[in-house]
């Protein structure tokens, strides 16, 4: 037995990795690493909580909050996904900070980061922005914040890896290459800085 869980937390560990670079989209993550139909993420997280896998409890408290509160204390959960009541104070608690940090630093990257210095398009619309509040930019830039945020979302995926299109390389916000890549780059240090923040939002210190 003591063998079967070594092997068995070599292969937790690779889908719920302790440090950042972990976080390889191309690998399988989360509760994918399961065989047969995916346990919900609660149940994981309580098998984490219960079997204290701490190296993975930040990734399996992430991967419950991210479908939201909803998804959390859903009364059709089976008995194994209930989470006990310290455990949920913690989910929520760390949900509502990676949500606030997500609409926060998704403001800054799309309305800030993304300006008219270097820009490669005379029809970016960060070439003709100076401020958040400007009427011709606000449609492209708000389409942008909307699909960055999931916005209407209730969860987060703000260590999610969004492709392109999700920062205006589309015919939609036509933002120019060299804008998106700023804000494609500015996200990629956000992830990292939540990655660090999820011991702290999730109570796992000390």
């Amino acid at each position: 037995m003591p063998d079967l869980r070594t092997q068995l937390l070599e292969t937790i560990r690779d889908a719920y990795p302790e440090n950042f670079e972990g976080l390889n989209p191309s690998k399988t993550l989360g509760e994918n690493m399961f065989d047969g139909p995916k346990p919900h993420p609660n149940a994981v997280l309580n098998l984490f909580v219960q079997q204290k896998v701490a190296s993975a409890l930040p990734m399996a408290y992430y991967m419950a909050v991210r479908r939201g509160s909803d998804s959390l204390m859903d009364a059709r959960l089976p008995t194994s996904a209930i989470l006990s009541g310290q455990t949920l104070r913690f989910a929520i608690r760390g949900l509502i900070t990676l949500r606030e940090m997500e609409l926060k630093e998704t403001d800054r990257i799309v309305f800030k980061t993304s300006n008219r210095v270097g820009c490669s398009s005379t029809d970016c619309p960060s070439r003709h922005s100076w401020g958040r509040l400007d009427a011709g930019i606000t449609g492209a830039h708000q389409r942008t914040f909307d699909r960055i945020t999931g916005s209407g979302v209730e969860g987060t995926r703000i260590l999610q890896v969004l492709s392109g299109s999700e920062f205006g390389e589309d015919t939609e916000t036509k933002f120019c290459e060299v804008c998106a890549e700023k804000m494609q780059v500015a996200h990629g240090e956000v992830r990292r800085k939540a990655w660090a923040t999820l011991p702290d939002v999730f109570c796992l210190r000390g």
